[in-house]
């Protein structure tokens, strides 16, 4: 290797570190949808963060993030005429559902419901909100803005995601009886302790005196027929597959109905008295 050979290639190291340091902004280019906000300039530099640089953001949680699929981050703070400032968090992930499951993990069960996106609550000086798969924050920031123009700055950012943000079409499937406000819960993996069993959509409730979830899960058939098969296996349940539902005394789980169909697993767990909430099930499983 000649000397001009050896300084291109320390040339080549030296900008792909350039590109992988914090921020990587000259590397991304922001969404243009997010430059438009009436009323607001953006101010300073632009962050961008990806999938290798998160933790330099919200280190000690990012491997958390990374499990609901996290794409890239970017913060960005806006500037109004009157000088005062918001900082704009937009977290991008794989898909709707998987968004919906890193927001409902930080959403408190007493958040007070903001019609932002497809769902947002306020907390503490700040507005969180889900719009198609952008999990979005809004700071507060120097000096505050009132809590009027602080919602409409943020209902401007959804407004540029979806013009008609929706929850994800899963959580549509339960029955509305008895359903337990803010209780919808995307499980990202392993669900009911079997392996690959990822991405299920549960919902609590509470009817005839008792508690007890409801779950969804869609994929391919393969995927689904092999689940069910696993579970048989952990049971020892021998029989041919078939779409229907099946009841079980599971030792680790205690009662279990699971139904079956092409494309669908479902069923209810943590009931003792599965019989009392077959019309619940029933409604699910139509």
């Amino acid at each position: 290797m000649n000397i001009q050979q050896r300084t291109d290639m320390r040339i080549n190291k030296l900008l792909l570190a350039l590109l992988l340091i914090g921020g990587t902004v000259f590397a991304q280019e922001y969404p243009g949808e997010f430059t438009k906000l009436d009323g607001w300039s953006i101010e300073g530099e632009k962050q961008f963060y990806s999938r290798d640089n998160l933790y330099d953001y919200i280190n000690g949680a990012s491997d958390f993030y990374l499990g609901y699929d996290f794409q890239d981050l970017w913060v960005v703070d806006y500037k109004n005429e009157a000088g005062q400032m918001l900082t704009l968090e937009l977290y991008r992930h794989g898909d709707k559902l998987k968004t919906f499951g890193i927001y409902s993990e930080e959403r408190p069960q007493s958040a007070k419901l903001q019609e932002i996106g497809a769902q947002g609550f306020l907390e503490s000086g700040a507005v969180f909100f889900l719009a198609d798969n952008y999990y979005v924050k809004v700071y507060n920031s120097r000096p505050e803005v009132g809590e009027a123009d602080f919602v409409a700055f943020a209902k401007a950012v959804a407004q540029s995601i979806c013009s008609d943000c929706g929850m994800p079409h899963q959580f549509e499937l339960f029955p509305e009886n008895g359903r337990v406000a803010l209780s919808e819960r995307y499980m990202p993996e392993n669900f009911m302790g079997i392996s690959g069993f990822n991405g299920v959509c549960t919902v609590k409730y509470e009817h005839q005196g008792e508690s007890f979830r409801l779950f969804v899960y869609e994929a391919s058939d393969e995927n689904c027929r092999a689940l069910m098969e696993k579970y048989f296996k952990r049971l020892k349940y021998k029989k041919k597959l078939k779409e229907k539902t099946y009841s079980f005394d599971d030792p680790y789980l205690g009662k279990v109905q699971i139904y079956y169909k092409e494309g669908r697993v479902a069923g209810m767990l943590d009931a003792k008295n599965p019989d009392s909430h077959q019309v619940l099930f029933e409604a699910l499983i139509r």
